[in-house]
C-alpha cells in the first residue's frame, strides 16, 4: 500500500510539473527518484515536507513571470529545472529519508530505546534544516527579485542589479523566514498528526520546528548569498546582472563588467555548499542541545 502510494505521488509530481513546464524531462527522472525515496517513507514528515517545499516552490518560481524575465534574461530558461537542479533540491533529503528508513522503517517511537530517539531527531533535524535552506532560497531568489529597490551585495553592503549573486534586500529576507517557516510548519503538522500519542508520553520531544525551518532556512539564505558574493562570479551585461558565463560566453561579450565574486562554483555547486552546510549546522545544534 506504501509503494503503491509512493508511486502515485511520484507520478503526479512528474507528470504535473511536465505539464506546468516546471521541470525539463531529466528534472521530471531525477524527481522521480527523489519522490519514491521519500514518499516510500513510513513517517509522513517526510513526505509532507517535501511536497510543502516543491508546491511552494513552484509557485512562486512562475509567480510573476513575464516581470522576472524583462530583469533576468535567463530566467525562462532557469525556471524549468533539471536534473542538476532536482538533485541539488532534494539529493541530500532523499539520502536522510533512505538513512531513516534503514534504522526506523515501521518501528515507534515508543519502542526505541533513548539513543535511537536521539538519533531520529538528529535525522529530523538535519532533513528539516536542508529542506528549509532549500525553500529559503527559492523564495528569497524569487520573491526578492520583484522587491522595488536594488539589493545590497552581502560583502559590500553596497547597492547592485537585482539577480546579483550575493544581493540581499529586506523582501528576500523576509522570504526567507517565511520559507523555512513554512517547511518547519509542515514538519511540526505531520508530526503531531502521525505520533500525537508518542508526543503525549513523551517519546517524541517536544520541538517547534517552525522555528527551527526559519532559523535555520534564514542562516541557510544567507550562507548562499555569502558564497554566491564571493566564489559564484555575477557580470554586468547589457546594465543586467548575469551568472554562469563560460569562457568562451565571455569572450564573445563586449563591455562585461565584473559585478561581484570569482569564477570557482556555478549557481548549482553553490546550492549544494549552502544547503549541505545547513543541515550539518542544524545536526550539530541538535546534538548540542540533545
Amino acid at each position: 500500500m506504501r509503494a503503491a502510494l509512493a508511486i502515485v505521488i511520484t507520478c503526479l509530481i512528474c507528470f504535473g510539473s511536465l505539464k506546468k513546464r516546471s521541470l525539463s524531462k531529466s528534472g521530471a527522472l531525477a524527481a522521480a527518484f527523489v519522490g519514491l525515496s521519500t514518499a516510500s517513507n513510513d513517517n509522513l514528515m517526510f513526505t509532507v515536507v517535501l511536497l510543502a517545499f516543491f508546491v511552494s516552490s513552484s509557485f512562486w518560481t512562475k509567480y510573476q513571470a513575464q516581470h522576472k524575465a524583462k530583469i533576468d534574461p535567463t530566467y525562462a530558461k532557469a525556471s524549468e529545472r533539471d536534473w542538476k537542479q532536482v538533485l541539488c533540491n532534494g539529493g541530500v533529503g532523499s539520502f536522510i529519508s533512505l538513512v531513516y528508513q534503514y534504522h526506523f522503517d515501521g518501528r515507534r517511537p515508543e519502542e526505541l530505546s533513548v539513543e535511537e530517539r536521539k538519533f531520529m531527531t538528529l535525522l529530523i533535524w538535519g532533513y528539516i534544516g536542508f529542506y528549509a535552506c532549500c525553500a529559503a532560497d527559492t523564495w528569497a531568489s524569487e520573491l526578492g527579485t520583484l522587491s522595488s529597490n536594488w539589493p545590497i551585495l552581502i560583502t559590500s553592503m553596497k547597492p547592485v542589479p537585482p539577480g546579483t549573486n550575493g544581493g540581499v534586500s529586506k523582501l528576500g529576507l523576509l522570504s526567507s523566514f517565511a520559507g523555512g517557516a513554512t517547511v518547519g510548519l509542515a514538519a511540526d503538522f505531520a508530526l503531531w498528526a502521525q505520533y500525537f500519542a508518542g508526543y503525549r508520553t513523551g517519546a517524541m520531544p517536544k520541538i517547534p520546528y517552525n522555528l527551527v525551518g526559519s532559523l535555520l532556512g534564514t542562516l541557510g539564505s544567507l550562507i548562499d548569498s555569502l558564497l554566491g558574493a564571493t566564489v559564484q562570479a555575477s557580470y554586468l551585461v547589457d546594465k543586467k546582472a548575469v551568472s554562469d558565463l563560460s569562457e568562451e560566453e565571455l569572450r564573445k561579450l563586449k563591455d562585461v563588467k565584473v559585478i561581484s565574486g570569482i569564477n570557482i562554483l556555478d549557481n548549482n555547486m553553490v546550492n549544494v555548499a549552502a544547503s549541505v552546510s545547513t543541515t550539518v549546522i542544524a545536526i550539530l545544534i541538535q546534538k548540542a542541545l540533545f
